[in-house]
Order: structure tokens, then C-alpha cells, then sequence
């Protein structure tokens, strides 16, 4: 709480009801950020008119030196704002300009303004410190009243949005306007500096993790390189020993019999392979020469079967022709008989299929 004298409460108005334009000392001002200053309760008068309009209406003509306006700062730190909603933020600061009002006149509220343009959002709220018809500044705002309105606010408005109550005593009880807009900054530059410290923390673990993979990176490429220099070297020191230029040299020459030993180990293995190969085209090839063999067999006993046995070759001949057709000619009569008899034993066939069909189909009506 800060107590003003008359001098003082057109710069204090000038501040508190500030616009766009208005040329901010206070560096933590955010001058785009003004038009979301907003108030609680307002006056259309002046402060200073205001303040006259009251004194008058008590009859009162104070000294020069009388404190004519008394201004409180509420607010809270980042943590408790930084998830609230526009409304519950709205109710925050109206519940404690309520109390104000209930405990020393609305009449006597002057102003109670929303500063959003500055580290956190924060009420200013001035009233004219009049009491039983007489300004007495010194005794409604003395250290015992100040500690007992800082408990019955923290009792009426604290409690309900879960804020603690400061320290009994404590110097954060007494500081004046500057002095808390002072400690909220150091307050934002301490948060300021704990986020950067764990940004640079961060920077740190992430650039010493690019540098791992950096030199991972770097022993990959050395690896491939080694290994696409020993490839060219075994291709050159082969292609010189087969064309006959032996190397003089310990190092060539050994890179050269290293690389003998590798491509007779590959003719050797090729070798096997084409062995085992030629191996299994050999077994394939004489199977392939037996059932040729056992076919041209089985074809000789059918034509002469056709030969000498026509009947019964036909008989054969017209029951299992998908059979016999692969091993006789296709363009050649199937046996040397009279068309007329071999319609005769087709005939014969079918009557022979019908019966055997009708025997079937007792035999499956008997079983039923």
C-alpha cells in the first residue's frame, strides 16, 4: 500500500489509466499490450475531481499536507495465472475489489484498473482513506490494520483460488508500488534465467549427441574408404599377376600372393559347384535314356498287340484310348479291321458300361 498527497495523484492517474500513447518509465511495459488493460470499477471524473466531489460531500478541507489517496497493488505470481481463463482472472480481481468496497465504501473507490501489459497482471486499486466523516489515513492504514487486512482478504478472496497467505511480519507485507513492481521483475528475470540455463543445458546434451554422431559418422566413412582402397588394391595386384608382372616390392608382392591364394580359393569353389552341377545333368540325363527306352518297349508290345490281336486291342483301344494314345501314331487307323465290326465292338463296349452301370446303381440301392 502507498499513501499519496495531492501533487502526487495526477502522475499516479496518468499511469494507472494509461493508453497506447502513454510514455512508459517503466522499461517492463508493453506498450502493444496496453489496450488489454482493463477496469473493475471506474470513474468518469478525474481522480482529483473525484477525490474534491468526496471531500466536499463531507464538508472537508483538508491540509496540504493530508494524504488525500491511499493505492494497493494485488496480483499474484506467473504460476497461478498462466492457466486461468479470461473469466476466472475477471472474478480473481473483482472479488478482491468487492472486499475493498464492503470494508471501506464504494463510494470511496476512486479506481480499480487491470494492468495487463507488464510482467503479470496486477490491480491497481485507489481509494480515498475516509472514515466516520474524516480523512485518516495514518490510523485505517496503520502496520497492525495493514496485517489484519492482508489475513481477511487472503480469508474472503486468497482462500478461494487456492493462494497461501504471505508471511506474517514480512517485508513483502509493506512494499510500496515501486518496490513490488521492482520485485516482480527481479522475480521474472530469476524465471528468465533458470529457463535459459535449462535451453542451454538442452543445446549442450543435444550438441555434444551431434557431435557422437559426427565422429560415428567420420569412422563409418574411414571404414568404407579402407575397404574400397583394399578392394582396388587386391583388383590391381591380380590383374598384375595374371598378366605375369611380379612386384619386387614386399608390400606389392604380397598383396599380389594374397590375392592368388583368394581367386584360386573362388576357381576352387566355382569348380565344386559346376562339378556338383554336372553331377546331378548326368543322373537327370540317364533317367531321361531309361524312360525313353521302357517307352519304346511299351510302344513295340501295343502294335503288335494291334498286329496280331486287332480284337482285343480294340477292345483296349476304344476303353482306355487316354492311355494307349500316347504310344501309337495319331494319324494312323487305330486297328486293321472292317469299319462295320469295330462299330460292332463299340457297341458291345457301351451295352458292357450300361450293364456295369446298372449293377452300380442296385448295389447303391440295396445299401440304402
Amino acid at each position: 500500500m502507498e499513501k499519496y498527497h495531492k501533487t502526487d495523484i495526477a502522475p499516479i492517474e496518468k499511469e494507472n489509466e494509461r493508453d497506447e500513447n502513454y510514455k512508459a518509465k517503466n522499461p517492463q511495459i508493453e506498450r502493444d499490450r496496453t489496450s488489454g488493460n482493463y477496469h473493475i470499477l471506474g470513474r468518469s471524473e478525474s481522480y482529483t475531481d473525484y477525490i474534491n466531489q468526496r471531500l466536499a460531500e463531507n464538508n472537508l478541507k483538508p491540509r496540504k499536507d493530508a494524504v488525500l489517496m491511499c493505492s494497493f497493488v494485488i496480483g499474484s505470481d506467473q504460476e497461478f495465472f498462466q492457466d486461468k481463463f479470461p473469466q476466472e482472472e475477471d472474478e480473481f480481481f473483482t472479488e478482491a475489489t468487492r472486499y475493498f468496497a464492503n470494508k471501506y465504501g464504494i463510494e470511496n473507490i476512486i479506481s480499480a484498473v487491470v494492468h495487463k501489459d507488464e510482467t503479470t497482471p496486477h490491480l491497481h486499486l485507489n481509494l480515498i482513506p475516509l472514515s466516520d466523516g474524516r480523512l485518516c489515513a495514518k490510523d485505517l492504514f496503520c502496520p497492525k490494520n495493514l496485517r489484519d487486512l492482508q489475513t481477511e482478504l487472503h480469508e474472503q478472496v486468497g482462500k478461494k483460488f487456492h493462494l497461501e497467505r504471505g508471511k506474517i511480519n514480512s517485508q513483502a507485507e509493506h512494499l510500496s508500488s515501486a518496490e513490488f513492481k521492482a520485485k516482480k521483475i527481479v522475480e521474472q528475470a530469476e524465471t528468465e534465467n533458470k529457463r535459459l540455463t535449462q535451453a542451454n543445458e538442452t543445446a549442450k546434451k543435444e550438441f555434444d549427441q551431434t557431435q557422437q554422431e559426427i565422429r560415428k559418422a567420420i569412422r563409418e566413412r574411414d571404414e568404407i574408404i579402407a575397404k574400397r582402397d583394399a578392394e582396388a588394391n587386391y583388383s590391381h595386384a591380380l590383374e598384375e599377376a595374371k598378366s605375369g608382372a611380379v612386384s619386387h616390392g614386399k608390400k606389392e608382392m604380397k598383396d599380389q600372393v594374397v590375392a592368388l591364394i583368394a581367386e584360386n580359393k573362388r576357381l576352387e569353389e566355382e569348380n565344386a559347384r559346376l562339378a556338383r552341377d554336372n553331377g546331378d545333368l548326368f543322373q537327370q540325363l540317364r533317367k531321361a535314356s531309361i524312360s525313353e527306352k521302357k517307352a519304346e518297349v511299351a510302344k513295340n508290345a501295343m502294335l503288335a498287340v494291334r498286329r496280331h490281336e486287332p480284337e482285343a486291342f480294340a477292345r483296349t483301344f476304344f476303353k482306355s484310348t487316354a492311355l494307349i494314345q500316347p504310344f501309337i501314331d495319331l494319324f494312323s487307323a487305330p486297328i486293321p479291321l472292317q469299319r462295320n465290326r469295330l462299330q460292332e465292338i463299340e457297341e458291345e463296349i457301351e451295352r458292357e458300361r450300361q450293364q456295369e452301370q446298372m449293377k452300380s446303381n442296385s448295389k447303391h440301392h440295396w445299401s440304402k
